[in-house]
């Protein structure tokens, strides 16, 4: 993997991170080697009538007909919070690999939620788009997510940085992670995503600008 394009689109280096990150160079990792909640740290896992599948490395969730979903948590409601997600310092970074798609071409079908206690940053994808933007999301791509000074950054190594300066709306949420269909289906559509990896750092990120 590359993120060469990061020289072109803006974001040109991370303080914490190299462009070709490895998870020693992050704090908190998930793989799909195993169930969310068999990880360290676990996941809560939530939802209903999902299909979770677990093979070869992926974890797949599909689905069909409204008010299914299914998603997984650090942070939000845990009954032992491990401190995997603090963002004590005020930032984070967070590296995900990430495919998915939907009969319903406007539906939300995954999601990659973060809060600090005080803000909330949504991820978004649906069929060709994240958070509105036109993206590949039929095939697999990783993506990153920076988080300094309340504002969201998101790039990905096809399409560069297409998401800036993303301001968190107000939430009392205690801080956490989420990834998932968070969203539930309001019809009877056929929607499915598969993840690779996650992984993850709490910290004040510096984000040099060209």
């Amino acid at each position: 993997m590359s993120w060469h394009f990061l020289l072109c689109f803006g974001v040109v280096a991370v303080a914490t991170a190299s462009p070709l990150a490895r998870d020693l160079e992050f704090q908190h990792s998930y793989h799909a080697d195993e169930r969310p909640q068999e990880g360290v740290p676990a996941w809560t896992s939530q939802g209903n009538r999902a299909e979770v599948n677990l093979e070869d490395g992926v974890l797949t969730v599909a689905s069909s007909g409204p008010g299914v979903r299914h998603f997984f948590s650090v942070g939000r409601k845990d009954t032992e919070p491990s401190g995997a997600w603090s963002m004590s310092e005020g930032g984070a970074i967070v590296e995900f690999r990430v495919k998915c798609e939907s009969t319903n071409t406007e539906e939300e079908i995954f999601r990659l939620q973060m809060t600090d206690g005080e803000r909330l940053w949504r991820v978004a994808f649906s069929n060709g788009r994240c958070n509105g933007r036109a993206v590949t999301t039929q095939e697999w791509a990783t993506y990153r997510v920076v988080l300094q000074g309340g504002k969201m950054q998101v790039s990905s190594e096809r399409e560069g940085v297409f998401l800036f300066d993303v301001e968190g709306a107000p939430s009392a949420e205690p801080p956490s992670l989420l990834f998932g269909s968070f969203k539930a289906s309001p019809e009877e559509a056929s929607r499915s995503w598969s993840l690779d990896f996650i992984r993850w750092s709490n910290h004040q990120v510096e984000v040099v600008t060209k």
